[in-house]
Parts: C-alpha cells; structure tokens; sequence
C-alpha cells in the first residue's frame, strides 16, 4: 500500500466510513428488525447503544489505523505486536469472505439497474413482481453473470485509489441516495395504509421494552456500524493528523442511524399499503419499491435514479471490504493495487459464484440445513466479525491505550472525563456488546 494514500478531506472519509456501514443491509435489515423487536422499544436502545459502545468502537478501530499506518494485518501488528497481527488477518478473510456472497445481492442492483434502463420495473403488481424476483435468483445463470458485473464495477473503482475512486464514488453519489429516499418517503407516505408501517416501527409499546428487544439492539448495533472486517482500521490509516477521530466516528454514527431509519420509513410504509410481507428480506427493495414508482408521474426515471443510487450504496460498501484485502497484498506481499485487485477480482468470482448458484442449481446443497450462502453469512456475522470486533476492544483498551489515547487527542486535546469514558466502553462495555452479538446470533 503507498504511503501516500490519503483522504483528500474529513467529508470524504466520513462520508466513505458511513457508505460502508450503509450498503443494502440498512436498507433491508433495520426496518425488519425494528418491527419485530418492539418498534421503539428497539429503535431508542439501538440508538443509545450506537451513541455510547458503537460510537467508542468505531474510534479504536480507526485510531488502529491511524496509529498503524498499513492494512489492518500491519497496523495491528505496530500498535499490539505479532499476536494482534494475527488478529487482523482473520478480519482480513472475514472482508473477503463477506465480499464473496455480498457481491451477489450486488449483482441483483446491477440487474435491476438494467431493467430500470428497458423501463420494465415500475409494475404494481405485486405478484408479477415476487415472480420476477424469484426468477432472477434462481437462474444460476443470470445470478452468476450480474455478480461478476457488480463484483467487476468493485474492483474497477479500488483500483482508481483511494482519493479518485472510493472517495469520490462515495462524496457524490451518497448524497443523492438520502435526497431519494427522502422522495420515496414522501410518496409511500401518501398511499393508502401507509401509516400502518409507520406504526409498525416507530410505536412504544411499554410491554415490548424487554431483554430480548436490548440485547437485540445491542447486537444491531455492531452490525450496523460494520466493525470488525477490519474496514475502519483500513481506511483510518489514509485519515490526516489534522482530522478528530472523535468528531469524525460520531457523525459516521449518526449517518448510519440516520439511514436506517430512513430505509424504515421508505419501505414499511410501502409494504403495509400493498399488503406484503415485512420479513421478506432484502427482495423487498426489489418488490416494494418499484410498485412505489408505478404509482408516481415519471415513474421510470425515479426508478432508474433510484436503482443507480442503490447500486452506489452496495457499491460503497463492497468497495470497503475490496480495500481491506488489496491493502493487504500491497502491504504484506507487496503487490501493485492493480496486482492485488486483479488476485482478489479472480478468486473472488468463483467463491462468489457458489453462492450465486445455491440460489438456484445448487439450492439441495446445504451444511446444517443452510445453503452455501447462507452458510458464509451466518459464519461471518456470528463469529468471525464479532472476534475482530473484540480484537480491537482489547488491543485499544488493554494493550495499547496510551497510542490511542495520542490519536483521540490528535488534533485537539479530548477531555478528561471523555477519555475516561471511551477507555471504560472499549475495556468492559465494548466486549460485552460482541458476546451479546455472539449470542444473539447464535441463540437468538
């Protein structure tokens, strides 16, 4: 990796370190999860939790890689010794892993991005809608060509670099994401039952502010933050000593929750109107959403600016994972970017590609009654994600506070009191988020 990769401004990296925690699970997952945990009883806690744990994990992680200077392998290796580097090399397979099945719900934004163009998506409805759906996924054909589209747009903006590829992707287009789902807001609002979605998520139901709606939103939290792959090391090592990763990590948090609860109003609304199931997973960015656009003027042209932002938002999260390896060959076998990107462009393809087809071909192939895909997901969510995520609570808490206490006053001197508190979150609080992440997963 060049030493002189670097964000070219505080925006772009906030912007950047969001869009990989945003990606399609904000879009998918939260408004979900909110519903069945209890709507608010879930929403405030997951809030408090992102604000406090979520908040003070985000900075160890980024002042690792401020600290470090490499990809998370040698970054965690001069802040904690060779044991931590060790550390970081499971976060580096987690990244890639992650990316593998990742780059096939990617590859379903590519498709509809194409039907967007044909103007063949605004269709109201639904069942024609889940039909398509159905049939894009289980055509192994199809999975596997539109994942190596999107798995090649990836690769193409790593190896522009940092400042002219994941930078500019993610200041430009992030923006207009959030201007249109506040448009499909607006409009799923105003159709008929539409305020039943919104009761689904935002009511507060005393009875339903239970331990299993905490350690729910405790364990949301770590997912919706994206610690643990080994991201936020990566790119808090292109972060400029003149940038507070305190007031950097807080507006990373407040994006991400921000989109979120966005994702809950721009498709719960909708859902409830037309009579769909709420837990259909992320096919309902591709059923609900176009029968909003069915019901709108120009519908066609929404569409198609909605699906480019779509993209976008898998694209800047697919481009975070891609980084976290790539950094890794420059920096540990001392590749070219070009070099590193080509490697994982290969073999990511045909890891991805059996996932692709356990969709479809392959759906009888199943480890534990999950098929490949499900296998990987369920294997990086439960455990390695939440091993990196305490790798780094220990090594920032109980092995190297006095470096990361340096980075957090860098440039402006934190408070005392402050210090205290993100030192106690990353010590004791911190790991107790993980475990509960680990259980939840596993038991939940």
């Amino acid at each position: 990796m060049s030493n002189n990769s670097q964000w070219s401004s505080r925006v772009g990296f906030i912007l950047a370190s969001a869009g990989s925690a945003i990606g399609l699970g904000a879009i998918w997952k939260f408004p979900f999860w909110a519903g069945v945990n209890g709507g608010a009883a879930f929403i405030i806690p997951y809030i408090f939790f992102t604000f406090t744990i979520g908040v003070a994990l985000v900075m160890a992680e980024v002042a690792v890689g401020r600290r470090g200077r490499g990809s998370v392998v040698s970054a965690m290796r001069r802040v904690g010794g060779p044991w931590f580097g060790i550390m970081g090399a499971v976060g580096v397979l987690t990244a890639f892993v992650i990316l593998s099945y990742y780059s096939v719900v990617g590859g379903w934004c590519v498709a509809y991005l194409w039907d967007a163009v044909r103007g063949a998506v605004t269709i109201s409805d639904p069942q024609i809608l889940k039909d398509n759906f159905g049939a894009l996924v289980s055509s192994g054909t199809a999975n596997v060509a539109w994942h190596l589209v999107f798995l090649s747009l990836t690769c193409a903006v790593v190896i522009c670099g940092v400042e002219s590829g994941i930078e500019r992707i993610s200041k430009y287009l992030m923006p207009a994401l959030f201007i249109l789902m506040l448009a499909i807001i607006v409009r799923g609002l105003t159709l008929p039952g539409a305020w039943a979605g919104v009761e689904y998520l935002f009511r507060f139901r005393w009875d339903s502010l239970t331990s299993s709606s905490v350690l729910n939103a405790m364990g949301f939290t770590f997912f919706s933050l994206s610690v643990g792959a080994g991201i936020l090391v990566t790119y808090g090592s292109y972060l400029s000593d003149k940038t507070s990763i305190p007031n950097a990590s807080i507006w990373i948090a407040v994006l991400a929750i921000q989109a979120a609860l966005l994702a809950g109003l721009m498709i719960m609304p909708a859902v409830f109107s037309f009579g769909l199931e709420p837990n259909a997973g992320p096919g309902l960015v591709f059923i609900t959403v176009p029968m909003i656009f069915s019901q709108v003027p120009l519908g066609d042209v929404f569409a198609l600016f909605f699906y480019v932002c779509l993209l976008v938002a898998a694209l800047t999260s697919a481009v975070s994972l891609l980084e976290v390896v790539a950094a890794f060959m420059q920096n540990e076998w001392h590749l070219s970017r070009r070099l590193s990107v080509g490697i994982s462009w290969i073999t990511l393809f045909f890891l991805g590609s059996v996932s692709a087809l356990s969709f479809g071909p392959w759906s009888g192939f199943t480890v534990g009654g999950r098929s490949f895909f499900d296998l990987l997901d369920y294997v990086c969510t439960n455990f390695l994600m939440p091993f990196g995520g305490l790798a780094v609570a220990v090594l920032a808490a109980w092995v190297a506070w006095p470096k990361i206490r340096e980075q957090l006053s860098t440039p402006a001197r934190q408070s005392e009191h402050k210090l205290m508190f993100i030192h106690t979150s990353l010590a004791f609080l911190a790991p107790l988020l993980v475990l509960v992440a680990v259980y939840q997963g596993l038991f939940g």
